[in-house]
């Protein structure tokens, strides 16, 4: 992922996916759509300031105050999500 610097959208969803380790070099991300998988920690997506739209729904181990952190980092980015802690 790190040679496509310039990628503007991701679809990630229902991989199973625990970590967004590896997306840090994406930071013209538009819209990463990350809904279905198994994330517990999203650390490393506040600097994606460039977010317009971020999909975390269905990622039971996220909590309301990991989401509320992140979009306060990003307050120009619409989070969709469905914390359940």
């Amino acid at each position: 992922l790190e040679k496509l610097a310039q990628l503007r959208e991701l679809f990630l969803g229902g991989n199973q996916l625990t970590d967004v380790k590896g997306l840090e070099k994406l930071t013209q991300l538009r819209e990463l759509r990350l809904n279905g998988n198994q994330l517990s920690d999203v650390t490393g997506l506040e600097k994606h300031t460039q977010l317009k739209k971020l999909e975390l729904a269905a990622n039971p181990d996220l909590t309301k105050s990991q989401i509320d952190q992140l979009q306060k980092a990003l307050p120009k980015c619409r989070i969709s999500s469905n914390p359940i802690k």
